[in-house]
């Protein structure tokens, strides 16, 4: 314990790992590794880019922008917009879809097979009142986060997907398959294994993890704001570092399970089938372990976030109140069962995503342009009707022609990256502007 308060980032870098870590940092690696097979090395560096770079920047910006949380960064470019879009994708990444999913993906791998059919409503129920008790509990005091996370717990699920590693790098289960079609080419392998990391959703939980982590800091009694810096950029390196090293060999995992397993329809199909596979019915009880260590961590850490943030806006309620009602209402939300909370999630996930990363783009970029308002102003609200539009139209099936065709032109939109195009061109805009304005 001492060596961890004399270095604490490292502490704190388990604890933002723990926090990033879900089930679905383990699924998706597994699914895009047997669909990528020989192509793996493009798909892995696809993936680590937005599930490793994207996230690790994001939380150095929350900390590099000086402002006090994501609210105030993202106020930038208007405080309604600030308000709107904080304030959604925290519902988002908090009690409407991912804590409720933390608990519904922990009973669907690790508990309902244990559980009779005709009780799995009920089993489901009695699990995440549990789940979420023991969730409630740990983030109830946001002030002991490190010490049961970071020094305990982390340590535990790490040991635990190490024992699957070295499982897999001893007796792997065949070789390299040949890719499918949309890992068919290294260029197809990159652009899916970029999308693919987009479903971890760990951009939009760095914003939000981001004063999580400047907060545990200054708790460690670092007052110097160059050495408050320098804390958290070691911190969030342990946390992406250890996230890279397992996807590469998690996805490994994948990428040579084709020939004993088949082609699974996601994730969860390959890790259960490897754990059979490398452990027979004990590998029940290890997949167990991970996934609920997993869950639970990232559970505690969206619970505490939202709570600080709803806190802020409401400052008469306190926070334990707030932990309290979304711990219920993750209760609530999740007995609709994962897949209709995976299902209802990927709209919102089609508008906040381009959104955030812009956002971070702007965010570390911020000293090129002056930080003048107009650029963000133009830069994110030409991202949000763009994603907008895409939104209504893949939800709602509403498009207008005219208007698809003219965005099947868009550079990049080929790749489901037209609104990075459209972003850029709002940048130059709001360039445009303010030079005009500064003129004047």
């Amino acid at each position: 314990m001492k060596f961890f308060k004399e270095k604490p980032y490292i502490s704190i870098g388990f604890m933002l790992f723990a926090m990033f870590f879900g089930a679905g940092n383990l699924i998706f690696p597994a699914f895009l590794g047997q669909n990528a097979g020989t192509n793996l090395l493009w798909a892995d560096l696809g993936l680590i880019f937005t599930g490793v770079g994207l996230p690790l920047v994001a939380v150095l910006v929350v900390g590099y922008s000086g402002e006090k949380d994501l609210l105030d960064l993202s106020s930038r470019a208007g405080r309604w917009f600030g308000l709107s879009f904080t304030t959604l994708l925290y519902l988002t990444i908090g009690p409407f879809f991912a804590i409720p999913r933390t608990g519904t993906t922990t009973y669907d791998l690790g508990v309902s097979i244990f559980v009779p059919e005709e009780y799995q409503k009920i089993g489901l129920a009695l699990f995440l009142a549990f789940f979420m008790g023991l969730s409630l509990w740990l983030s109830i005091n946001p002030g002991k986060l490190v010490d049961r996370i970071g020094t305990v717990i982390t340590p535990v699920l790490l040991l635990a997907i190490v024992v699957l590693i070295i499982a897999s790098l001893v007796k792997p289960m065949g070789s390299y398959s040949a890719p499918t079609d949309a890992y068919a080419t290294s260029a197809a392998a990159l652009s899916s294994g970029i999308l693919e990391g987009y479903n971890t959703m760990d951009v939009l939980a760095a914003l939000v993890f981001g004063n999580i982590v400047m907060d545990a800091v200054r708790q460690y009694g670092v007052k110097d704001e160059y050495e408050q810096g320098r804390n958290t950029l070691r911190a969030a390196v342990i946390a992406s570092g250890i996230l890279g090293v397992i996807y590469v060999f998690i996805s490994n995992i994948g990428a040579t399970s084709l020939e004993l397993l088949g082609l699974q329809k996601n994730g969860a199909g390959v890790l259960t089938g490897s754990i059979n596979y490398y452990f027979g019915t004990v590998g029940n009880i290890l997949l167990f372990v991970i996934v609920f260590l997993a869950c639970l961590t990232t559970s505690v850490g969206l619970i505490t976030a939202c709570s600080i943030y709803l806190n802020r806006l409401f400052p008469k309620v306190n926070y334990k109140t707030f932990a309290i009602a979304i711990a219920v209402f993750s209760f609530a939300v999740g007995n609709y069962g994962l897949t209709t909370l995976i299902q209802a999630a990927v709209p919102v996930l089609v508008l906040l995503y381009p959104l955030s990363i812009v956002l971070v783009i702007l965010g570390f970029a911020n000293n090129l342009f002056g930080g003048k308002k107009e650029v963000y102003v133009y830069t994110m609200v030409a991202t949000l009707i763009f994603s907008l539009y895409t939104t209504v139209s893949s939800t709602f099936g509403v498009s207008i022609n005219a208007l698809d065709k003219a965005i099947a032109y868009i550079p990049l939109n080929e790749h489901s990256f037209g609104w990075l195009t459209i972003a850029l061109l709002g940048f130059i805009i709001g360039l445009v502007v303010s030079t005009v304005k500064s003129k004047k």
